[in-house]
């Protein structure tokens, strides 16, 4: 019998009467109004079942009809529908259901605003949903929506109440007697309960309930993982080959593979910025991907194309936006204007014009509410979207003067590091040491050799980017030094492209400004970076340019430095006799002004020609008054020297100490990174090895220095390795792979002009032939390497055969 139809029965007003109680008693002792009470009597108004109960209780169930029982305790069931194209997130969802699995009560999912975390939680609660069997109950806290008004705690403790009572009492007033009955609503149940959207731990903290067996699944854009026993399960991009099946998932059939992963990346791999690319295409049938793409293309425009009023990604920036404070605020716009992909504390200072420790404390607050990202120690970036959302309201909100100064102190930051890292690297060229005293900020910097490199390969990406945003900024000078000393780098450096790019820069400085300064040392390390990529005549050009610019301004020194590149230029020609009359003329200048550390590295570069003419008592004095002028510290020249005795040890008859030798030196270097130095080690010992008749250990060897020639981009290194290599193979009776090898070194000695190797190649390719049982083609080999050596000014066969 329901509840109306028992009330239909019942005489309030002689059930009131039995039980002695006047309507302003009965009212007291139910908890309801007198009013309703006398409502009711005279039958203007009929009762809601909760307030029956409270009122048949009050009475003691007196005449109430048997039949009338409470229904069953309701079981809520609130979880929103899960995605029909959810796709991906294995590895999360696993995390979510194995941390429960193993006993956890309380799992927090944190991530950035877009990330996807209402949607994998979501998933996760409708796959945990059966273990549950009391309920499942979601609640928005509107944390950083900005789309409702916050709900306060007492309301979100009175709905849930709400949801397991079924007596219809009236709630608890103040605040510990409603947080206990919550505690008591859920006290012997297997409840889950989804907290969407949380502003912070605290808040999750209130709400945990306070007997075992519920489980609390909460989302975030703060890290939660303060809170006591709770498993955090952090939420990222998710990786490409996800992105693109997430993309599928939203809009099947309109893209391919390529073009969902070019729609992916444009979208930074944010599942909220894909959907809403995928809901475009959907609600467009004309457009093809490549529309979209187009659309996606231009940064000034790409959060209004991923923008659906509230629901798109600036929106979900805005709100966690507005819950930071103004430096809080003010730190993130300027992040955006970084140049680069990430930064550290001291940039994050530098734009800030503040103090590393301040703003060390600020960027760690940004990345716990996810707005910046952070992926080794002391390294901070912004996601794409971010930074674009970041970087559109910085032009919005901060002057022109004051994003210009941003970038100006970040520019002078760079200039400082960088200048006494080249200062560092290089204690004998003086635009570099005067460069780190005019750069001074009195600052920390590199210590030594080793950690100036390892800042520069930490930074590069971001200084080759601060010198382009300096030039079009229109801040020439800071762009050209910048660029300058970057470049100190070059010969470190494993990858030839970014100084490409600051070279083309400061060379377009020094041609616009007229500068002749700048266009003096810029045209020396444009021709440094030609000869690197073979193109001799035009490196040659830009070098003899230089050294007369440098003589003209008096700066010696450079010009000597600059002159003995051209030297190194002709013995990769294989003009052995003109390098070493070039090295020793530019040796001759740098000790007329005194420069003993220029004349120290001149001669150490002078030793290879020196080797290839068989000068070798030249040599030994030229390494050991190398060796005497080194500055302290400088340990790269110190094993390069080490180095340049272990050939000579082999040259003059003893392959066994030149090995020892050369092993030293590889541990020198650390022995497995991919620089020209090592690479360079590597082949020596190779040729090491083979005149100590063990082919197959040189191979190894010739192989890892050929792989490392091809990482850096060095083709004089890969021809010289391959060269080694196919000698290497053919002594291991593999005739047919030598052939490929030399046939390839000989290419790319014709390709870059040089003769030597070019006649080494053919060498080789002679002994091969013959191995193979080919006599003609070794002849004809053997001719072409004899033709070779002897253009060289070198013997045509015995100790060149290397």
């Amino acid at each position: 019998m329901s509840d109306r139809a028992a009330l239909v029965r019942i005489d309030l007003r002689r059930l009131r009467t039995e039980a002695l109680l006047t309507q302003e008693e009965l009212a007291f002792k139910a908890g309801v109004g007198i009013r309703t009470i006398r409502d009711i009597e005279a039958g203007r108004a009929r009762p809601q079942t909760g307030t029956l109960r409270l009122l048949l209780r009050a009475l003691g169930d007196s005449g109430a009809d048997p039949h009338l029982q409470p229904p069953p305790a309701p079981v809520p069931r609130e979880l929103p529908r899960a995605l029909a194209a959810f796709a991906g997130r294995g590895p999360e969802l696993e995390a979510v259901t194995g941390a429960v699995e193993d006993g956890a009560a309380v799992v927090a999912v944190h991530g950035m605003a877009g990330v996807g975390k209402t949607s994998l939680a979501v998933r996760a609660a409708h796959d945990l949903a059966d273990r549950f069997p009391d309920g499942q109950l979601f609640v928005d806290l509107h944390g950083f929506t900005g789309t409702g008004p916050r709900p306060d705690l007492e309301s979100v403790l009175s709905r849930i109440v709400r949801s397991f009572d079924t007596t219809g009492r009236a709630r608890p007033e103040e605040f510990d007697e409603l947080a206990a009955a919550y505690r008591s609503a859920l006290a012997g149940k297997r409840v889950l309960l989804l907290f969407d959207n949380a502003a912070d731990a605290a808040q999750i903290e209130s709400l945990l309930p306070g007997t075992p067996g519920s489980l609390v699944i909460a989302t975030s854009r703060r890290d939660l993982s303060v809170l006591a026993d709770v498993h955090s399960v952090p939420l990222g991009p998710p990786p490409l080959r996800e992105a693109v099946a997430m993309l599928g998932a939203g809009a099947a059939g309109r893209f391919t593979a390529d073009e969902a992963a070019a729609i992916a990346e444009r979208c930074g791999r944010l599942p909220l910025a894909m959907g809403l690319a995928a809901a475009r295409l959907r609600s467009r049938p004309q457009w093809r991907a490549r529309d979209l793409l187009a659309r996606l293309a231009d940064e000034d425009l790409l959060l209004d194309e991923l923008g659906t009023g509230h629901r798109g990604v600036a929106a979900a920036l805005h709100a966690s936006y507005r819950e930071l404070d103004a430096d809080h605020r003010r730190l993130l716009r300027l992040l955006g204007l970084v140049p680069g992909g990430d930064a550290d504390a001291r940039a994050a200072a530098a734009v800030c014009g503040t103090d590393e420790r301040t703003a060390s404390g600020l960027i760690e607050d940004l990345v716990d509410v996810h707005l910046v990202e952070t992926r080794s120690s002391g390294r901070y970036r912004l996601h794409d979207l971010v930074r674009i959302f970041a970087a559109h309201l910085a032009v919005r909100e901060e002057p022109r003067a004051e994003r210009t100064a941003a970038l100006s102190r970040l520019l002078a930051l760079y200039l400082h590091l960088a200048y006494q890292a080249a200062a560092r690297l290089h204690p004998n060229k003086r635009r570099f040491t005067e460069g780190a005293a005019a750069h001074d900020l009195g600052l920390p910097a590199a210590a030594d050799q080793q950690e100036a490199l390892a800042w520069f390969q930490a930074e590069r990406g971001n200084l080759e980017a601060a010198v382009t945003a300096a030039a079009d900024a229109g801040l020439n000078e800071q762009a050209w030094h910048l660029a300058t000393a970057f470049n100190a780098f070059f010969v470190h450096d494993s990858d030839i492209g970014p100084h490409t790019a600051v070279n083309l820069v400061a060379l377009a400085i020094a041609e616009s400004t007229g500068d002749i300064r700048k266009e003096a040392f810029t045209l020396g390390d444009t021709g440094r970076r030609l000869l690197a990529a073979g193109r001799n005549a035009e490196a040659v050009a830009c070098l003899e340019r230089s050294v007369a610019l440098k003589r003209e301004l008096g700066e010696e020194s450079d010009a000597a430095l600059t002159l003995a590149n051209l030297g190194i230029l002709h013995r990769r020609c294989g003009r052995f006799a003109q390098s070493a009359a070039v090295h020793a003329e530019a040796l001759a200048r740098a000790e007329a002004v005194g420069d003993t550390a220029a004349a120290a590295l001149i001669r150490t570069n002078m030793v290879v020609p020196l080797l290839r003419l068989g000068r070798f008592d030249d040599v030994e004095r030229c390494l050991a008054a190398a060796e005497a002028r080194l500055d302290a510290g400088d340990e790269h020249n110190r094993v390069r020297i080490e180095s340049f005795r272990g050939v000579l040890a082999r040259e003059t008859g003893d392959p066994a100490g030149a090995a020892a030798v050369h092993r030293a030196c590889l541990d020198s270097y650390g022995g497995e990174s991919d620089t020209a130095d090592v690479t360079e080690t590597l082949v020596e010992l190779g040729e090491d090895l083979l005149r100590l008749g063990e082919a197959g250990e040189a191979a190894v060897h010739f192989e890892r220095a050929v792989d490392h020639s091809v990482k850096l981009v060095d083709p004089s290194l890969e021809r010289t390795a391959r060269n080694g290599l196919g000698r290497a193979l053919t002594a291991l009776g593999e005739p047919g792979e030598a052939l490929a090898q030399h046939e390839r070194a000989a290419a790319l000695a014709a390709s870059h002009e040089d003769a030597y190797e070019s006649a080494r190649a053919h060498l080789g390719l002679a002994d091969a032939a013959r191995a193979a049982g080919d006599e003609d083609a070794a002849r004809t080999h053997l001719g072409l390497a004899a033709d070779g050596f002897a253009a060289c000014g070198l013997p045509e066969a015995g100790p060149h055969r290397r």
